[in-house]
């Protein structure tokens, strides 16, 4: 499974697995904020996440309302992955680190290959990343749920088509870098690179931006 995005040089070659692939093609963000100056940075108010209930790496159930009130920062990712997955987790460890003593800030690693990501090997793909199962949620779940989650609330589009994902291949697409932070209502807020080792203290200037920003009213918003 690949998580994929456009880039104007030519990709290294790579073996592809003919199993279904969720393609994510990137798309113009609207919003209700013009993006920064910066390209790698996209900010404004977006979709509110939709309500899910996927199992962490600890074979727990969590839910989009166990997460309210709370500012997190998401990620779309596989554990076979062996590229921009590893930067990413890795940018996601040093923001942990460095938020350990804020209880109100998450961390959220959706799986896109949960037909081969579960708990256990989530558990041990978490535990490379000393991640606290208690800030660090690894999600997996039912496969149209995830994909539905990715285009209705990331607005990432996706496929899992593998005629469309051999095109997607041909035309040297590469895996999503994306991170996305969501806000204590439940509605993402911005899009960093993560593949920049400055994107970790731009990440963390959005967190902060974020905790100052007064708390809602109601802890029932759907």
């Amino acid at each position: 499974m690949k998580i994929s995005e456009p880039r104007s040089t030519p990709a290294p070659r790579r073996r592809i697995s003919w199993r279904p692939l969720l393609i994510l093609i990137p798309l113009a963000l609207s919003s209700c904020e013009p993006p920064r100056p910066n390209s790698g940075v996209t900010m404004g108010e977006f979709r509110d996440v939709a309500d899910f209930s996927f199992t962490t790496q600890e074979g727990e159930s969590l839910s989009r309302n166990e997460l309210k009130g709370k500012i997190w920062i998401a990620n779309f990712i596989f554990t076979s992955c062996a590229a921009e997955c590893l930067v990413l987790s890795s940018r996601l460890a040093e923001l942990q680190m460095h938020y350990r003593d804020y209880e109100d800030v998450a961390f959220v690693s959706f799986s896109v290959d949960p037909q081969s990501d579960t708990p256990e090997r989530l558990h041990q793909y978490a535990g490379k990343w000393h991640a606290n199962p208690e800030r660090w949620h690894f999600l997996t779940g039912d496969t149209t749920a995830i994909d539905d989650i990715v285009v209705n609330s990331f607005l990432l589009p996706a496929t899992r088509d593998p005629v469309e994902a051999g095109k997607l291949f041909s035309e040297t697409l590469i895996h999503s870098s994306r991170f996305a932070i969501v806000d204590r209502t439940g509605k993402v807020r911005a899009y960093v690179d993560g593949m920049p080792p400055e994107s970790v203290q731009t990440i963390s200037q959005i967190i902060m931006q974020l905790l100052q920003e007064p708390l809602p009213t109601s802890t029932d918003q759907t």
